[in-house]
C-alpha cells in the first residue's frame, strides 16, 4: 500500500512539473503594468517607450513610458494620443529594418 501511494505521487509531480512553463531568462508570469495613467505626457518630459506585446505573460499590451526625471510609468494604450504614440514607434521600426 505505501509503494503505491509513494509510485502516485512521484507520478503526480512528474506530471506537474512537466506541464508547467519554464522559468527561463526573461520570462514574466504577470503583467508590468499595474496602474495605467491616461494623462498627456509632454513630449520633452518622455526620455523612452517601451512596447510589450500581449502574450503569455499578460493579456493586454503594455507600453512603459521612462521620463527625464528617471520615473517610469505605464501608459494606458486605449488612449488616444497613446495609440498615436504606438503607432509612431512602429512606423519608425518599420522604416529602420527598411533601410
Amino acid at each position: 500500500m505505501r509503494l503505491f501511494l509513494l509510485l502516485a505521487l512521484m507520478a503526480s509531480i512528474l506530471l506537474s512539473t512537466t506541464a508547467m512553463q519554464p522559468l527561463g531568462r526573461g520570462y514574466n508570469s504577470q503583467c508590468k503594468c499595474l496602474q495605467l495613467e491616461s494623462r498627456v505626457i509632454p513630449r520633452n518630459s518622455l526620455k523612452s517607450v517601451e512596447i510589450i506585446p500581449r502574450g503569455s505573460h499578460c493579456k493586454n499590451t503594455e507600453v512603459i513610458a521612462g521620463l527625464t526625471s528617471g520615473e517610469r510609468i505605464c501608459l494606458n494604450p486605449k488612449t488616444a494620443w497613446v495609440r498615436k504614440l504606438v503607432q509612431f514607434i512602429e512606423k519608425k521600426e518599420r522604416e529602420t529594418k527598411k533601410a
